[in-house]
């Protein structure tokens, strides 16, 4: 019998070096406004117009609302009658004080009824002013929760509409205290992006499983862990120009 042949052993090589790894962190969010105002009266009225769209884009200082302004206007004359009368009578007991044909008692106090009468008629402007309820801020306004011919009230409990800022807008995530310390650690080694002062660069997929097209930022500052769930909310800052993003999604 021949002896059997010995076979030469492969033997593979593998050269190890280093590269870059991306780690993926998915966390759960809900989309919320940027900012909210409700929009409400500052002075009593009927309401005569209301001048915006529903559901529509508005900008700072857009007029939304019309009061009825005719007890106002009319105020705001009196007053202003009232300060043309006080500003006289105090310029006559000034050029009388010297002559001591006035006491300055009687000076003073006319002194004081001019001031007094100039501060009415501020008021009554500012009121006057308040009949055209202008937007807080710019955003998407709700639907109107009055309608034309509606008494409104300073102060009142129910708002006239809400107005949401939606670019830029906040997706809040919850996520255990745990595991913000370890985003934390990875943010502070660099194996997260950094976004800024203690924020790290993050995408959003969207319900349909979609990636949106803007990038955002995910906010470490500012967090407190509630007591009952040991959890916290974290707060993502992304772009929407074009109103992709809807509060609740």
């Amino acid at each position: 019998n021949e002896a059997p042949v010995a076979q030469t052993p492969e033997v593979k090589v593998v050269t190890l070096k280093n590269e870059s790894v991306t780690l993926d962190t998915s966390l759960p969010g809900r989309t919320t406004p940027y900012r909210i105002a409700e929009v409400r009266p500052q002075v009593n009225g009927i309401l005569q117009k209301r001048l915006f769209v529903e559901g529509s884009d508005v900008k700072q200082g857009q007029q939304l609302y019309q009061i009825d302004p005719s007890t106002y206007e009319a105020t705001a004359k009196s007053a202003e009658a009232t300060l043309e009368s006080s500003r006289l009578l105090a310029q006559r007991y000034g050029r009388l004080v010297g002559d001591e044909a006035v006491s300055k008692q009687q000076f003073a106090e006319a002194q004081a009824s001019f001031m007094q009468a100039k501060a009415a008629v501020d008021q009554a402007h500012i009121n006057l002013r308040y009949t055209r309820v202008l937007a807080p801020i710019s955003g998407r306004i709700s639907r109107s929760l009055v309608t034309e011919g509606a008494l409104v009230t300073n102060g009142q409990a129910t708002a006239l509409t809400t107005i949401q800022q939606l670019d830029p807008i906040y997706v809040d995530v919850t996520q255990p205290s745990a595991s913000i310390l370890r985003l934390r650690k990875e943010l502070a080694n660099g194996q997260l992006q950094g976004a800024g002062a203690n924020a790290a660069k993050v995408t959003l997929q969207l319900e349909d499983g979609s990636t949106y097209a803007e990038a955002g930022r995910l906010e470490f500052s500012e967090v407190a862990v509630d007591q009952s769930t040991g959890s916290v909310t974290l707060r993502a800052v992304f772009p929407n120009p074009r109103s992709e993003l809807l509060p609740g999604m």
